[in-house]
């Protein structure tokens, strides 16, 4: 949602610098990411349902006090209560759509999937759009910030919507061994692969806030421009995450992961290099293959977990990686900041678009250690062939 805000906001609130418009981002990331444990350990031992519409309402809520305040210190903290409130979704989300289709999990993975391309298609485009185009006025409240409060009136209303409707899986029977200790082995296993994954995850956050400072510094665009630039980078995803997670069933898992990550290093390493008129397509072919990975190391990951300990699994492994990545927003901004006039040039950027190349590449050394944790846990089956999901408990 800010990313194609951040010039507004540094204009607006006399910042210092992009890097002071992204820091508020990273703070939102950081502390997301190092709560996940925590939220892994809740999401296997408590309602599930309860964490993930709880975290969503708050999380909304965050976003309107975004369009309210002009304080930065303010945002700043708005953006750590946030983060505290998103963190329950990877773990909880991650445990319980696969519980519903025990099974085939790492489709459901893959389907899920289709969520966070739709968010990533349509939060810049909209917030781009109505930063330029909302002409309602309520106080102070800044061009940017309208795009802030309408987005978290929308995800509070579906927050509602999520607590009514939604529900737990089938509960563990009897002598089941949720809650169960990780284990050392399994531990440092994840431990290992989140270290290594952490890169790509890095490159993934940062080449949206790169991504949005080149098109308008280099390219000339503006922050409605920027906002349906990438927004449409990520509209393939929406379609990619679960054909790749079908396409690489079995012993293709890992091997698809490799080839996704290379896929994805050599395109974004090109960018600079693109003429102004075809980096829409060569964003979203980077953008592709960079997001279908997700995926398809969510579904090799989770097929080898046993499910009662995928919430501590999930959540060790975003602990690590996810705030590794979230120091991209602010890494991203102070670099940039420094081109000074040369900001316009778009070669001035090949260095920055390299160093996230070689991350995303180094990346792909993660498949034998996800191969360490073990053969997938459920047999292959088709796709969509799940009978029924596992039977529903009445909502508490």
């Amino acid at each position: 949602m800010l990313v194609p805000l951040y010039l507004l906001m540094v204009a607006d609130l006399h910042l210092a610098g992009v890097r002071a418009a992204a820091l508020v981002v990273a703070v939102y990331g950081l502390c997301y990411c190092l709560g996940s444990y925590p939220a892994g350990v809740l999401a296997d031992r408590v309602n599930r349902r309860n964490l993930l519409g709880y975290g969503l309402a708050v999380n909304a809520l965050v976003a309107i006090g975004i369009g309210l305040t002009r304080r930065y210190e303010l945002l700043l903290l708005l953006g750590a209560l946030g983060g505290l409130a998103g963190t329950l979704f990877h773990p909880t989300a991650g445990t319980l759509v696969p519980a519903h289709y025990p099974k085939n999990p790492g489709m459901a993975i893959g389907l899920m999937g289709v969520g966070a391309g739709i968010g990533f298609f349509a939060g810049p485009q909209y917030a781009g759009w109505r930063a330029q185009t909302a002409h309602w006025h309520w106080g102070a409240i800044g061009d940017w910030q309208r795009p802030c409060i309408e987005m978290g009136a929308a995800g509070l209303a579906v927050a509602i919507l999520f607590l009514l409707l939604a529900r737990e899986a089938q509960p563990d029977p009897p002598g089941s061994s949720r809650g169960a200790p990780l284990g050392r082995r399994l531990r440092w296993c994840v431990v290992g692969v989140a270290a290594v994954l952490g890169m790509r995850d890095f490159v993934g956050v940062a080449l949206l806030s790169l991504g949005s400072i080149y098109l308008q510094k280099s390219l000339g665009q503006s922050a409605l421009q920027a906002g349906l630039t990438l927004g449409a980078m990520t509209a393939l995803s929406i379609v990619v995450n679960p054909l790749l997670v079908w396409l690489s069933m079995g012993r293709l898992r890992l091997r698809s992961l490799v080839c996704t990550l290379l896929g994805a290093a050599i395109t974004i390493t090109a960018i600079p290099l693109c003429p102004a008129h075809h980096v829409l397509a060569l964003l979203c072919v980077a953008q592709t293959f960079q997001m279908g990975n997700y995926a398809i190391s969510d579904a090799a990951i989770l097929e080898r977990v046993a499910a009662p300990l995928r919430g501590r699994v999930y959540g060790l492994f975003l602990c690590i990686a996810g705030t590794m990545a979230n120091t991209a927003p602010w890494l991203m901004g102070s670099w940039t900041d420094h081109f000074g006039a040369a900001a316009i040039h778009q070669r001035t950027y090949l260095p920055v678009f390299a160093t996230l190349g070689v991350l995303v590449a180094s990346a792909s050394l993660a498949a034998p250690l996800i191969a360490r944790l073990g053969s997938p846990a459920e047999p292959a089956i088709q796709p969509l062939t799940e009978t029924s999901p596992a039977t529903l408990e009445p909502a508490l």
